[in-house]
């Protein structure tokens, strides 16, 4: 649910006594913006949640899923589980995205999602964050606009690039496009 979220950045916020100008400062972000969050108005991007875990001293799963993580080498995702919390909803980059990763997952070393692209959404702004991203297209177009450089990539269609560097992705056409997105948070 996006509030856990809000609530998990909020706690991290308050456990280090820092106040919502701090962290809007470390983050780069504008008060309304956290209060969103923090509120459960709002559902941050992946890139968003990244710059966030940093400044609260989290690992993103910490900021996504809450608690620790397991001492298993091996972690299954079955599809026929039911793993509440893992969907976000619409974010101000216009997409919604999935966690594929359980709760509990060693490591995080790298964080799965699945994002689903609104092609109505057309104000998003492109961002940079710590990390590397990996990303593949499943279904529909889906522009990449990467250091102010624009490409189509369609279905079957990757791209590996380095998250530092400005990017946006937006879905093409009149139908929501789907991408598997694996984003690592640095070191």
């Amino acid at each position: 649910m996006q509030s856990d979220i809000g609530v998990r950045i909020r706690k991290m916020r308050e456990a280090q006594e820092l106040s919502p100008d701090d962290v809007c400062r470390m983050a780069g972000l504008s008060p309304d913006r956290l209060a969103a969050f923090e509120e459960g108005k709002e559902v941050p991007s992946i890139g968003v949640v990244i710059k966030l875990s940093r400044v609260l001293g989290s690992k993103v799963g910490g900021l996504l899923h809450g608690g620790g993580f397991a001492s298993e080498e091996l972690t299954v995702s079955r599809a026929s589980e039911t793993r509440p919390g893992l969907d976000q909803g619409d974010t101000d980059q216009g997409y919604t995205f999935r966690s594929l990763t359980r709760p509990g997952t060693p490591g995080h070393q790298m964080e799965p999602f699945l994002l689903t692209f609104d092609p109505a959404v057309t104000d998003a702004r492109p961002l940079a964050h710590d990390g590397q991203e990996f990303v593949f297209v499943l279904e529909g177009s889906i522009e990449l606009t990467y250091d102010g450089k624009r490409c189509v990539l369609q279905a079957g269609d990757s791209a590996y690039l380095d998250a530092t560097r400005s990017h946006l992705f937006r879905g093409l056409g009149s139908t929501p496009s789907r991408m598997l997105a694996v984003v690592t948070a640095g070191t």
